[in-house]
Formats: structure tokens, C-alpha cells, sequence
């Protein structure tokens, strides 16, 4: 076990760096999967980790395909509630093929269930046992999975208000189902006075959903949340009081380890369900494209605001997106048109939009109002209007 651990450890330490390195060094085209990268270097470290202590490995394996599967399938259903409920959108995803950008969804997506469940055994480990008072289930057994459907409708028939019972539903569903069939739920453990799973459950999601938020933060390709009623006070992209609901979903996200680990899925895949989670996730990916995706990264020959000499020289000197091009060989019109399609990844097709109107600054943009700028770029949900009219007015704000 120790031969192949600690390579993994080299490894996990060297991707993470990597990831870095290409990131600040604007190094094409890895420095669009920093986050993939991120997270996989800090599975495979915490994986390597709890394997020396206890033996064996949680994730890595034989196995790897089918939780990877699972999990993007699991982040999937909360990307289609996003249809409905618009908390966030997607910017500077690589103009690549759709191959392409469905196996980074699935490498991203699938980090989900691997970190939350590995990050919540090294705490099971880390944290001393929780006894406490034992609580009476009373009729979870009956109304648990009602009460997670009830909250699941609610979400769905009102999303500016119920938004917040999206990330509540599946641990009634999830853990009520458990509860009956006899698997790890973790009401049972509650009767029994040990609140160790719950908490480390809990705390696996607040540390991930750091984790989440300060990687997305340095990313290029990343996510901008517009949730109602929160949108200032954010720490990184996400809300402050956001963080409350990574602790639910690390939650709900260990229920459905414990379902399938009940179920003797994890050791024996059904590999029929596989296949329908791999179709579903794939088909997931092609509406998030459409509807969920608000820019893609543009490359120089895409790029009609430069001039044919300076697209000629870039060209040449191997810069093949907007992301790295060096302003500084750029005129005057070139660095405003470039800071204004790179301001919150705006987007060239936007940008264009923007242009054709009279729009060629950050400080034009900034004079605009929500319905004008709506109104230019075609966008309808006014929340992710404002998102561009702050950045714009912060950018254009004098200097304290």
C-alpha cells in the first residue's frame, strides 16, 4: 500500500502546483481546467492521506469510474433546478468541441461526492466522538421522503423565494429512505445519541464549499451566482450567508454515500444505472451549453476589434485566446474593447452587441441601466444584468 500511496502524494502535490503554474503564467490550455485540476490534486492528496492511516483507499480504485459517474449525475439534478431557478451562470467556458467540454463538466462535476465523502472521513478521524442527547425519530420513518418532495416542489413553483429548500430536499428524501431500508442514516444515529456523522458530514461541506469558492474565485473558466435578494455581501463569488447551505449539502451529499454503500451499489455497480446516470449527465451538459453558459472564451482570429496587424502578430507569437494576449501590444480602442469583453467575462459575442450600439467602454457600460443594457445584450434575468452594471461602476470608481 505504501509503494503506491505515497507516488499518488508526489503526484497530487505536483498537479497542484502545476495548476498554479499555469494559471498565473497564462499557459494555454491548462489554465482553463485550473479548478478540474485544483480538486483532483486535493483528492488524490486526501485519499493518499487516509489510505496510510487506515489501509485502503475511498476513492481511488477500481471503482473511480462509477462514484465519478454518480456524483456528476447527483450535481446534474441541482444544474437542471438552476434551469428554473437561475442562481448562477457560467462564464469564459473554452470555445472548444462539445466532446471536449462535456469531459471537462464530467471531470468537474464528478469531483463532488469524492471530495465531500473523503473530506468527511478525514474528519470522522480528526474530531473526537460526539455523544449527545438521543432524539426521537417519531415519524421520520413515515414523513421524512414527503417532506423532501414537498420541499423539492416548492423550490421548483417558487424560486425567488423557496430557492433555499433545493439544498434541503434530498436529505429527508435521501436519509428518510435510508432510514427504512436499514442503511447508515443519520436520524438512526441520532436515536443512538452519536452526532460524530452529522457534524463531520457538515463540516465536510463547509470546507469543500470553501474550497469551492476559492478556486472558483482565481478560475477564468468559473461561475457567478445571482441569487435573490443576495446579491452583495459576497465572500469570493458566493453570498455570505450562501455558506450555511454547504453544510446542508455535505449533509444530503453523505445520505446518498450511505444509500450507496446500503445498496452495495459502490461494490458491485449496476452498471445499466450507469449507463442512465451517463446519458442523463450528458444530456444535462448540452442544457447547461444552452441556457447556463453566459460566455465562452473567444480566439484571436474570433476577435474583430483588433486590427489585421496586430491579430497577425499575436498569431505569431502563439497567443491563441484573449487571455493571453499582453495588452500592453494593443492600441488604445484594442485595450478598452479587451478589458471591457474580459470585465466579469462579459463575452465577445456581448461585447459585439454592446459595440454595435455605441457601447465601447467600461465607463459607456457603466452609464447604462438595467433596462438598457437588458435591453442591448438580449439578457431577461435582470439579475445577471446588475452583475455586469456593479463591475463596470466598481471598475470606473475612483480610487479610495
Amino acid at each position: 500500500m505504501r509503494r503506491l500511496t505515497l507516488p499518488s502524494l508526489v503526484f497530487a502535490v505536483l498537479l497542484h502546483v502545476f495548476a498554479y503554474y499555469t494559471l498565473f503564467k497564462r499557459t494555454e490550455p491548462f489554465m482553463y481546467q485550473f479548478y478540474i485540476m485544483a480538486w483532483w490534486s486535493y483528492i488524490i492528496f486526501i485519499d493518499a492521506i487516509l489510505a496510510l492511516r487506515t489501509g485502503r483507499h475511498f476513492v481511488l480504485g477500481r471503482r473511480l469510474f462509477s462514484l465519478v459517474t454518480v456524483s456528476a449525475a447527483f450535481w446534474c439534478m441541482f444544474e437542471l433546478l438552476n434551469l428554473r431557478m437561475q442562481n448562477w451562470f457560467y462564464i469564459n467556458i473554452p470555445s472548444r468541441p462539445a466532446a471536449f467540454r462535456n469531459g471537462c463538466y464530467f471531470l468537474a462535476f464528478g469531483t463532488v461526492i469524492p471530495g465531500i465523502l473523503l473530506t468527511g472521513e478525514l474528519a470522522l478521524r480528526l474530531l473526537p466522538e460526539m455523544k449527545g442527547a438521543r432524539v426521537s425519530a417519531g415519524a421520520y420513518r413515515i414523513t421524512a421522503v414527503p417532506l423532501g418532495l414537498l420541499c423539492l416542489g416548492l423550490s421548483v413553483a417558487f424560486p425567488r423565494y423557496c430557492f433555499g429548500l433545493s439544498w434541503v430536499f434530498l436529505i429527508f428524501i435521501v436519509d428518510g429512505y435510508n432510514y427504512r431500508k436499514g442503511y447508515r442514516s443519520f436520524i438512526r444515529g441520532l436515536e443512538q445519541g452519536d452526532w460524530s456523522r452529522l457534524v463531520a458530514a457538515a463540516l465536510a461541506g463547509m470546507v469543500c464549499g470553501f474550497l469551492w469558492e476559492f478556486w472558483n474565485y482565481w478560475s477564468i473558466t468559473k461561475w457567478v451566482y445571482t441569487v435573490p435578494f443576495f446579491e452583495g455581501g459576497k465572500v469570493f463569488e458566493m453570498p455570505a450567508a450562501g455558506y450555511i447551505g454547504f453544510a446542508l449539502f455535505g449533509v444530503e451529499t453523505i445520505a446518498l454515500v450511505n444509500l450507496i454503500e446500503g445498496s452495495g451499489f459502490r461494490n458491485e455497480p449496476r452498471w445499466g444505472i450507469l449507463f442512465l446516470a451517463l446519458v442523463f449527465a450528458v444530456l444535462t451538459f448540452s442544457l447547461i451549453d444552452r441556457y447556463t453558459v453566459f460566455s465562452r472564451v473567444a480566439p484571436v482570429g474570433r476577435l474583430s476589434f483588433l486590427s489585421e496587424e496586430t491579430r497577425t502578430i499575436l498569431e505569431a507569437k502563439g497567443v491563441e485566446t484573449s487571455y493571453t494576449i499582453d495588452p500592453r501590444m494593443l492600441t488604445v480602442r484594442e485595450r478598452q474593447a479587451l478589458a471591457l469583453m474580459h470585465l466579469k467575462g462579459l463575452g465577445l459575442e456581448h461585447l459585439e452587441e454592446l459595440r454595435r450600439h455605441g457601447v465601447r467602454t467600461i465607463g459607456d457600460l457603466a452609464g447604462l441601466d438595467e433596462g438598457q443594457l437588458s435591453a442591448l445584450i438580449g439578457e431577461e434575468n435582470m439579475r445577471r444584468v446588475r452583475v455586469y452594471l456593479r463591475a463596470a461602476r466598481a471598475a470606473c470608481a475612483p480610487a479610495p
